[in-house]
């Protein structure tokens, strides 16, 4: 018998009594589960008088395969006498059958065996397809719909205008939908349905109204005590900092306003007496420090961190007070609930029509749901015929002990059905973690979990609460880092349990002492950052941080990290599939699929959405608009410029000038019909070909099925082909094949049309419900295996790598117009039709303040499942933009008395990395190694590093960056193939080279980041020439940040070049400069603010700079040069025939030149930020552009030698000379 601990004993044994085990990660629940009935089973007991309730069907599967080969090895083992291993042997063949499924699967077997209690219909199927249920919603939705707009009700009208546009009644439709998934999970969806009113019955009088004295003022005064929490922490970090100190009388006087407005809701003062007090909040000043002081102190971060979180704070009281609650005086805000209650009892009658419709067809196409599951079997339980619940009595009676596994996640729904069927003879086990409560997008109710938490622990309680906190999974280190965080986030509060030594996490395990198992922490640093972020921003950090993990894959392998085998108690050679990539979402998954097949990394998505994003399906869905309507620019232009067609962009512009007017389709067709000697041939009969092609498929879709038609274009396009030789073509396929398997399946479903099909597509699009890519690897291939956190839940993997620590948290639950919550009801805003204003009511405001503590908690919980499914070690991967801020923001969070950071800190972390940044890497906490910028914090074995964006170029193999393609099968057509596609022109290059460059251009080939031409420096072919580009990309889709590096750097060299040299210009000078500059609007005032004067400074008490003010008379800034250079001197290449004499007219402007009386030194500034450890490869970096300016002058100024060439880097303060 194995040896069990204390608490394991007890829940493997204890009975007589209600049980609730709290079982932490890794703590062996099902083990505990297995044991417990295999223990009854030994007593006599059957295995058909339990239930066991799952929350997965893949869960019970391994419960019962578990639990037969227990039985299996129990009586193998002979430790049973002949009676006993003969009850044992028959209950293996009852283990298939018995009660041991998920929740929904037990209602089902009551509903097939009991339905005539209520007249139901036994010919049913299971609606299990998500698809097929939307899509009767949309016809349920339409009908109800229709049947108002026939009354022409005008509360109906009323009500659709509330919710929608001017352009489509969709969000009204959306509401209903929504509204509908929380109805149905409660216990009695009706009664639910027409509470929803209460709240805003409030009468003549707002302070006398129950809804304000139980619900607005309770939660006013909690958000202000909130900001109380706040003001103090600033208060205390302010008064001990010379230059902030004296910010904290600031803060404790704006505390003792707050504390007033608190005083009077809690009086009997009018509404409006306590918004004019509300409305009076406002900042002292803060006295401005003395002059010895500022000299004693040159550290202001502390000072601006400070100002910082005033200001945050004073906007969060506008925000979550002002804005929330007291925008209008009482006669108004009345006004407002009122009109909202009005919306609101028309939204509950609409949708009591719209389930009843639901309902009918649902049964005239002889169908239930999971939800009618839940229903029907408790109308089922709840029946009488003739006088006797016989259903009810059935299973009170069978069952001798409920089993309740993942108890954190049932809904209420579900709880009343385990309620029912339990009683004083058949006792429930229950057994779940409310840390790891992750499902409330499912209306799990965790309340129900830490209700019974709390009371199970009273002295006068006969039930019993014990606590599982061992952890058999994972390493020492990885049980310290989570327990160092979640001690210091987890309260009743938020997170919804203390995290004490109760349920802090003991190492069950043993691993080796020279385990490689210290966590890891990675936040890609990249100082450029704006918190304006276009989309081309978001998905290159995006796309750096898969980079990134892609490299740590390679480092892991190439380096032999070492798994330890607990079972076998040695170390293997770690394998792919020990590697799990978790996120949050899936917004990642297509980047990380197609990066990962270039680098070589085999990778099993689960559940990889995002499928209408791949390129495949996104072809394919263009291609299917305009077979329906080809009058849409940019489906018909996708579809062009796809392989289908194959246009490249040249052609495609010269296809719109010949009609700028008009749709592109007609600008396609003019093309066509054009005679004249500038069309070009080909282009025109590929337009043709394709014209022809698209009439004929408009043709054929309206005479044919959809998936005859979509399966006609696989065929005649050859895009099956295509995308089985792209990389990761084996699971494009699969994608579109899916889509012909899902087009079959719309049209099953009693919906026709190719125009129908494509809006219901869109439809699930803009309600987020795309769909699941099919996956193309098998679960035993050794592939990394990447998925979301709520995939991961119940499994194990040695190395977890969490990415996207940076993400921000779902904040749709709280700001979304409209707010649903199963306890506060539903919170909406109300139309203006005056002003055509939403007016948010103080009830959405109410749920909006808890829906943010639940949410909250809810990602913490999330967080805390990703972590504790690593065993040995933990990789974490995120993002910042100012490493300097990111620490000094993880250093101020304030803790309170128990050591948990406080609510407000909590509450406005919203990212991973900053609710761990905040528990494990404070100033207290963390220490730098020498030598290096890696901290650690040696309690929890925490190593943590910003690595700087440029660091991770070519940080994989040259592979990664370009196409895999398959080998050939043999050397033959391996020859073949690649005489053919390694076909070059001879003279390619002088048809791509210009004759003329300047020096913008060539800088590209070294990369100035001084130089506005940069970014377009990938028109650089691989052979090194600089290539003509056809069209420039036009102004309106050029990026544009606030204020670049670039501008910066420009300005600054303006501002250089303009400095007069009389005298060593100081910062007075500068400034006033720089004034002028703005005043003669040369330069941005944005763009002057960020021009570094102290360095400016500091470059003319160099030694260069002094240089410069000696030879005043001789310095010419902003030097100007045309030369003619061999190209082979400029593009060094194995492509480039260096025997020719082909020349290149290079034109330029130098930084400065100083002209000697025999020599010439010449020198150029760099306004880059060069990191520490990083000017060794900024000087080769801009080497090679520096001799081209020494080769430049040296043949302009043909008498005199070029005796130095300096780099001076003015971010630093410090000049290189170049050999």
């Amino acid at each position: 018998m194995p040896k069990w601990t204390e608490d394991q004993n007890k829940a493997i044994f204890h009975h007589g009594h209600d049980i609730l085990v709290s079982a932490a990660a890794g703590s062996g629940k099902t083990t505990i589960l297995i044991e417990r009935i295999i223990e009854m089973l030994k007593n006599g007991e059957n295995i058909d008088n339990f239930l066991v309730a799952t929350f997965t069907e893949a869960a019970a599967l391994e419960m019962k395969e578990r639990l037969v080969n227990r039985i299996k090895e129990l009586v193998a083992s002979g430790e049973l006498d002949d009676e006993d291993k003969q009850h044992l042997q028959s209950q293996i063949f009852k283990v298939s059958v018995a009660n041991i499924s998920t929740l929904h699967a037990f209602c089902l077997s009551v509903i097939k065996k009991f339905y005539y209690v209520i007249d139901l219909d036994p010919s049913f199927r299971l609606l299990s397809d998500e698809t097929e249920k939307t899509m009767m919603q949309q016809r349920a939705f339409d009908n109800v719909r229709n049947k108002y707009y026939k009354k022409n009700d005008a509360d109906f009208l009323d009500l659709t205008e509330n919710f929608s546009n001017d352009k489509t009644d969709d969000g009204l439709a959306d509401t209903v939908y929504k509204l509908y998934d929380f109805a149905i999970t409660n216990e009695d969806t009706n009664g639910w349905l027409n509470s929803l009113t209460n709240s805003y019955q409030v009468g003549d009088s707002l302070t006398d109204s129950d809804f304000y004295q139980k619900s607005f003022k309770p939660q006013v005064v909690k958000s202000l005590r909130n900001l109380i929490d706040e003001m103090n922490s600033i208060a205390e970090r302010a008064k001990d900092d010379p230059l902030s100190q004296n910010y904290a009388p600031v803060m404790n006087s704006a505390v003792v306003q707050i504390l007033n407005m608190i005083d009077l809701l809690e009086s009997e003062k009018t509404f409006d007496e306590i918004r004019e007090q509300v409305l009076s909040f406002k900042y002292g000043r803060a006295k401005p420090v003395s002059k010895e002081t500022k000299e004693l102190s040159d550290d202001d971060s502390i000072l601006k961190l400070v100002k910082k979180q005033k200001d945050d704070v004073k906007t969060e009281f506008e925000k979550d007070i002002v804005n929330s609650f007291f925008i209008q005086n009482e006669a108004d805000t009345l006004d407002t609930i009122h009109n909202a209650e009005k919306i609101m009892a028309k939204l509950v009658e609409v949708e009591l029509a719209f389930i009843k419709e639901f309902n009918n067809i649902k049964t005239s196409e002889h169908v239930l749901d999971f939800n009618d599951l839940e229903h029907k079997a408790v109308s089922i339980l709840t029946s009488e015929v003739e006088g006797q619940k016989i259903a009810l009595d059935f299973y009170q009676n069978r069952f001798h002990e409920i089993m309740i596994d993942e108890y954190q996640d049932v809904n209420a729904m579900q709880e009343n059905i385990i309620q029912l069927i339990s009683n004083k003879n058949n006792h429930m086990f229950m057994v779940g973690d409310i840390k790891q409560s992750i499902y409330g997008f499912r209306q799990a109710a965790p309340y129900i979990f830490t209700g019974k938490y709390q009371e199970f622990q009273k002295e006068d309680n006969p039930n019993e609460l014990i606590q599982l906190s061992k952890n058999f999974r994972s390493s020492v280190p990885v049980d310290n880092f989570v327990n160092t965080i979640f001690k210091s986030i987890f309260d009743e509060q938020i997170g919804d349990v203390k995290y004490d030594k109760s349920v802090q996490l003991v190492a069950g395990t043993s691993f080796p002492d020279d385990v490689d198992a210290d966590t890891e922490m990675y936040l890609l640093n990249d100082d450029q950052s704006t918190d304006e972020m276009d989309d081309s921003v978001i998905e290159n950090k995006r796309i750096s941080k898969i980079r990134f993990v892609a490299k740590k894959i390679k480092e892991l392998k190439q380096q032999n990290f070492k798994v330890f085998d607990g079972k076998k108690g040695k170390y293997r050679e770690l394998k792919y599939s020990d590697i799990a990539i978790l996120a949050r979402n899936k917004n990642s998954n297509t980047d990380l699929i197609s990066y990962f097949a270039k680098a070589e990394i085999p990778v099993m998505v689960t559940d990889a959405q995002n499928y209408f994003q791949t390129t495949e399906l996104q072809i394919m869905m263009s291609m299917l608009e305009i077979v329906d309507n080809p009058r849409q620019d940019i489906p018909l232009v996708a579809v062009l410029r796809s392989p289908i067609v194959g246009l490249n962009e040249e052609e495609l512009a010269e296809i719109r000038l010949a009609n700028k007017s008009d749709d592109y389709f007609t600008a396609m067709r003019d093309y066509i019909t054009l005679d004249s000697e500038d069309i070009r041939p080909k282009l025109k009969y590929k337009l043709a070909a394709f014209f022809v092609r698209l009439e004929r498929y408009r043709d054929f879709a309206n005479k044919n099925s959809l998936v005859k038609l979509i399966w006609k274009i696989y065929q005649e396009t050859g895009i099956l082909e295509y995308v089985a030789g792209m990389p990761g073509g084996k699971q494009r396929t699969a994608n579109l094949h899916a889509l012909y398997q899902r087009a079959n399946n719309y049209e099953q479903n009693n919906f026709k049309g190719l125009h129908s099909f494509i809006a219901f597509i869109q439809q699930m699009q803009k309600m987020d419900r795309d769909l699941s890519q099919p996956n193309s690897v098998e679960a035993t291939d050794d592939t990394v295996k990447v998925m979301t956190i709520h995939a991961s839940k119940g499994l194990e993997f040695p190395v977890v790598i969490l990415l996207n620590i940076d993400g921000l948290f779902n904040n749709m639950d709280y700001v979304s117009e409209t707010l649903f919550d199963s306890k506060l009801g539903v919170g909406i805003n109300v139309l203006d039709t005056t002003t055509r204003a939403n007016v948010r009511t103080i009830q959405r405001a109410i749920i909006s303040d808890q829906k943010k503590i639940s949410a909250v908690s809810e990602e913490m919980r999330l967080l805390y499942v990703a972590l504790t499914r690593a065993k040995q070690k933990l990789i974490l991967i995120g993002h910042s933009k100012d490493s300097e801020k990111t620490l000094s923001a993880w250093d101020h969070a304030r803790r309170e008395d128990d050591g948990v950071i406080n609510a407000g800190s909590r509450l406005a972390a919203r990212t991973y990395q900053n609710l761990i940044g905040m528990s494990t890497l404070s100033s207290d906490e963390r220490r730098r190694v020498p030598d290096s910028n890696e901290l650690v914090n040696e309690n929890c074995q925490l190593h943590f590093q910003f690595i700087e964006s440029d660091d991770l170029k070519d940080s994989v193999s040259k592979k990664v960056d370009s196409t895999i393609s398959e080998e050939p099968s043999t050397k033959i057509f391996k020859d073949t193939v690649n005489n053919i596609l390694g076909f070059t022109y001879q003279h390619q290059e002088a048809v791509e080279t210009t004759a003329y460059q300047s020096v913008s251009e060539i800088k590209g080939l070294f990369a100035d980041p001084d130089d506005n031409e940069m970014a377009r420096s990938e028109i650089i072919s691989d052979k090194g020439r600089y290539v003509l580009d056809q069209f420039k990309t036009p102004k309106f889709l050029q990026k544009t940040t606030k204020v670049s590096a670039t501008d910066v750097g420009s300005a600054t060299h303006l501002v250089l070049q303009k400095i007069s040299l009389d005298k060593s210009p100081d910062a007075e000078d500068f400034e006033q400069l720089i004034k002028n500059l703005e005043d003669s609007k040369v330069i941005d005032p944005a763009v002057g603010k960020k021009i570094n004067v102290s360095s400016l400074v500091q470059f003319y008490q160099s030694d260069l700079g002094k240089l410069i003010l000696e030879n005043k008379d001789h310095v010419s800034r902003e030097y100007p040069f045309s030369i003619l250079m061999p190209a082979k001197k400029l593009f060094k290449s194995d492509n480039v025939d260096n025997s020719n004499d082909d020349k290149i007219l290079v034109h330029g402007i130098i930084d400065g030149v100083i002209e000697l009386d025999t020599s010439i030194i010449v020198f150029d500034y760099k306004t880059d930020n060069v990191k520490n450890g990083k000017l060794k490869d900024a000087i080769e970096k801009y080497s090679g552009q520096l001799n081209l300016y020494s080769e430049a002058i040296s043949s302009i100024i043909k008498d005199k030698k070029v005796s130095g060439k300096y780099l001076y880097f003015l971010q630093i303060n410090q000049a290189e000379k170049l050999d």
